[in-house]
């Protein structure tokens, strides 16, 4: 069996660090990572046109997907967190919502049209080879999604997500992921990975993922989760 850690560091060249930088990896090179990995199951939360996980499909053979999204508008939701400068009304997202199903309707997908929160509760503890994190990207949210996702991945799997944005990039402005990744890894000894070469990730003309190889049950049970 692979160890992951050992295969990413033999694999990539990076700089020391926290996060790492893999430079010239893309997010489809990411998924290509999961399939050298062995992954065929796994969960995208927050799916929106599907085009994400299509490309997942593309990149992993005999992948088993389960796609979260609710298609609707958390009533705890900001709006600047959730749609940037998009209002995403009731029509937009029926419009999206029917991209994905047509782009998943001949893959091995399940989609659950629940909240992060909820759709978490339909897929057991540690049955999952990694989860992908692109839903809220509110403060609250991302570090809510990482704790109760991060239970669904077995251990040597690999939690992962989007938007991992600089500080001084627009959109990292609105969007907290960035600052509840690095609370989070920080507080739990976590050394994590960035995609993207540098020159891209600081200007900001790409939307860098992150991700981390699950090494232990850091993911203490939530009182309704």
């Amino acid at each position: 069996m692979i160890n992951p850690t050992e295969y990413i560091k033999q694999k990539y060249t990076t700089a020391d660090g926290n996060p790492r930088v893999l430079k010239g990896i893309t997010r489809q090179e990411l998924y290509k990572l999961f399939a050298q990995l062995g992954y065929t199951k796994g969960c995208e939360v927050g799916v929106e046109k599907g085009k994400n996980a299509q490309n997942m499909f593309e990149c992993i053979p005999n992948l088993q997907l389960y796609a979260v999204d609710p298609y609707k508008q958390h009533p705890q939701c900001s709006y600047e967190a959730t749609a940037y400068l998009r209002r995403w009304d009731d029509r937009y997202l029926r419009a999206v919502k029917r991209q994905a199903q047509k782009r998943l309707q001949d893959k091995n997908a399940v989609i659950i049209e629940k909240f992060s929160e909820d759709g978490v509760k339909d897929i057991p503890d540690n049955s999952l080879d990694f989860v992908y994190i692109d839903g809220d990207h509110s403060y609250d949210a991302v570090m809510q999604d990482i704790i109760l996702w991060g239970r669904k991945v077995r251990k040597g799997g690999i939690i992962s997500g989007h938007d991992y944005f600089y500080d001084n990039n627009k959109e990292g402005r609105k969007a907290k992921v960035t600052q509840a990744v690095n609370d989070y890894t920080r507080v739990h000894g976590i050394e994590f990975y960035i995609t993207g070469e540098d020159k891209y990730v600081k200007k900001g003309d790409i939307s860098p993922s992150w991700f981390w190889v699950k090494m232990e049950d850091i993911y203490p049970n939530v009182v309704g989760a």
